[in-house]
């Protein structure tokens, strides 16, 4: 099996994290000594991400005199390994390492949609499906003119369609472990719920996690954070619904998706 690469946006700046503030701002020190503020695409508390005079990889973003902030915070560099703090790449990392047979576990499929919605009332960030599937399963709205074809070849072995939900875990836990979420979440909540309900309805369903930063080898719920999603994903996973994590390696380029790690729930 093939690793999947998803390089950062270019151009890349490098520099020195001063402080995070107001969610979606960080104020960095460039290696010329300048300090800028860069958009942090992360409304989650970033605990254990970031640490002031932290090194940090940034994408500088083209002046078209609209544009309010330049630069865009990527990855920022911890004493225990290089974090990813851009909430907006694993699902492109995902979604590429699955249309690229890079996870073992979901390949067999035909086709990937992102952004699904779903009867149950969630919208979720994949489905995988073959074109037989497409009659005989309701409740998701099949669009073949949004999906991505999947180069498998005659490799159709998935009896019945795939709904992922997608979560990045990135804050640390006794060195070698990431847990989840790190605020209390009923929106997670509700996700667990819902990928029951689809299970139930015949498909399968998963509930992804990715280990966005360096040296991670398992991932935990947040037990003492939200014990109502802890509760739940041991739940949800007892009867059917299937929990699985990704390894990354984070670069100052990019992030490699490795192999599936532990769940421990």
């Amino acid at each position: 099996m093939n690793n999947y690469y998803l390089p950062f946006a270019k151009p890349l700046i490098y520099g020195k994290i001063i402080k995070r503030y107001k969610r979606f701002l960080a104020d960095v020190m460039l290696d010329t000594g300048e300090v800028v503020v860069a958009h942090v695409a992360n409304s989650g508390s970033m605990k254990t991400c970031w640490e002031k005079n932290a090194n940090v990889v940034m994408t500088a973003l083209p002046d078209d005199g609209k544009r309010k902030l330049l630069y865009s915070l990527q990855a920022v560099e911890m004493p225990e390994g290089r974090v990813m703090v851009n909430t907006m790449l694993p699902n492109k990392a995902v979604e590429g390492a699955v249309a690229n047979n890079a996870v073992l576990s979901l390949m067999g499929y035909e086709f990937l949609q992102t952004e699904v919605k779903c009867a149950v009332g969630s919208r979720f960030d994949l489905c995988l499906y073959n074109k037989e599937h497409v009659e005989k399963y309701e409740g998701v709205g099949f669009n073949l003119k949004r999906s991505v074809k999947i180069d498998n070849g005659d490799l159709k072995t998935q009896s019945a369609p795939t709904i992922v939900e997608i979560k990045n875990a990135t804050m640390l836990q006794n060195g070698s472990a990431v847990i989840f979420p790190d605020a209390v979440t009923e929106r997670g909540q509700k996700h667990l719920q819902h990928l029951l309900e689809m299970h139930k309805a015949g498909w399968n369903a998963v509930i992804l996690f990715f280990a966005g930063r360096n040296g991670i080898e398992r991932v935990r719920p947040a037990e003492d954070i939200d014990p109502k999603y802890a509760q739940m994903l041991r739940k949800v996973v007892a009867e059917g619904v299937r929990a699985m994590a990704l390894k990354t390696e984070i670069t100052r380029q990019g992030i490699w998706v490795l192999n599936e790690i532990k769940v421990e729930i």
